[in-house]
């Protein structure tokens, strides 16, 4: 019995302190997480949980890393709207719809901006999570149970209740608010500014998916989620860049199955008003340019200031006349 008593007890504790200020405590605090360890580490599956929360963000980016080098700050000069990145690396449709879903129902009033970046993950047949970096679903869960059976486990105790606690007695310093961070410094670290990797880009995408089903399932989840949306919501889904050599031989099956995509992508946001869909998946002078990519598929700033420009103009196009 003392057993079971004192089980009962941890996680009580657990619920209100919720380490992962997923906002879920009866004890109200501002939002803000603890940064983590290792400079450019990844937490941002636990981190956003406490981001997507955050009322002092009125728009959100949605994605992997393929549109992580979008700046909230750059879109919140350029727009007015303070942005929060929710990007979590190497998700898949499944994480991002968690993720936009958890963004949507913390908000008290409808965002003003919701940008989704569509890589070829949201080209599947169906919704897929991604196969090698499990993602805490039980944290952006609406289910009472769910969370409190996701918090029930050692590494939560023993790790993200420490960290999180000393951050609210001051002695560790608040993850960046906004979500951002800078991959090229990592990807440089990695050795992928050397002369060997630009050669590499003139082969092929070895990260090539087909689907040649005819059937668009992520897609079709995307346009079922975002009819819930508000309309005064502007959405913007982008379908970021690759290099040249990515998008595919034509009448090769990447081929093919990048067009039926595309046309998939265009119906979504035709399908729901105040939404657009900017397509810098395409053959064009920047994506020639070998220096401005990191891989075929993960490019430097100078691509993502011309992507937050198409979004910018968007935004303060379809700006409301009193904001």
């Amino acid at each position: 019995m003392s057993a079971t008593a004192g089980l009962v007890g941890v996680l009580a504790l657990l619920f209100l302190i919720d380490p992962f200020d997923s906002g879920r405590s009866p004890i109200s605090r501002a939002p803000g997480i603890a940064a983590p360890d290792a400079e450019n580490a990844t937490t941002s599956r636990l981190e956003n949980a406490s981001r997507g929360r955050d009322p002092a963000f009125q728009a959100a980016i949605i994605g992997n890393s393929r549109i992580q080098a979008l700046e909230p700050a750059r879109l919140r000069q350029a727009t007015g709207i303070p942005f929060v990145s929710l990007v979590v690396q190497a998700s898949r449709s499944r994480e991002q719809l968690a993720v936009l879903d958890w963004f949507m129902q913390s908000r008290t009033t409808p965002p003003r901006a919701i940008i989704i970046g569509l890589d070829m993950p949201w080209c599947d047949a169906r919704v897929s999570a991604s196969p090698t970096d499990p993602f805490p679903f039980w944290l952006y869960d609406r289910s009472p149970v769910a969370y409190i059976d996701g918090l029930f486990r050692y590494s939560v105790l023993a790790d993200y209740l420490p960290r999180y606690l000393g951050y609210l007695m001051g002695l560790r310093d608040r993850a960046r608010a906004d979500g951002y961070w800078d991959y090229e410094p990592v990807y440089a670290a990695l050795g992928y500014d050397t002369p060997e990797r630009r050669q590499a880009l003139l082969g092929p995408d070895t990260e090539i998916e087909i689907n040649l089903t005819g059937r668009f399932g992520a897609a079709e989840a995307l346009a079922e989620r975002l009819a819930y949306v508000p309309p005064e919501t502007t959405v913007i889904l982008v379908r970021p860049p690759v290099y040249v050599t990515g998008l595919g031989a034509p009448g090769s099956d990447m081929a093919r199955t990048d067009a039926a995509c595309r046309a998939a992508h265009e119906a979504v946001a035709a399908g729901r008003p105040n939404t657009y869909l900017i397509d810098w998946r395409v053959d064009r002078p920047e994506t020639r340019n070998r220096d401005a990519f990191i891989d075929h598929s993960h490019y430097r700033k100078g691509l993502a200031r011309l992507m937050e420009a198409d979004i910018a103009a968007i935004l303060n196009k379809t700006r409301p006349p009193d904001s």
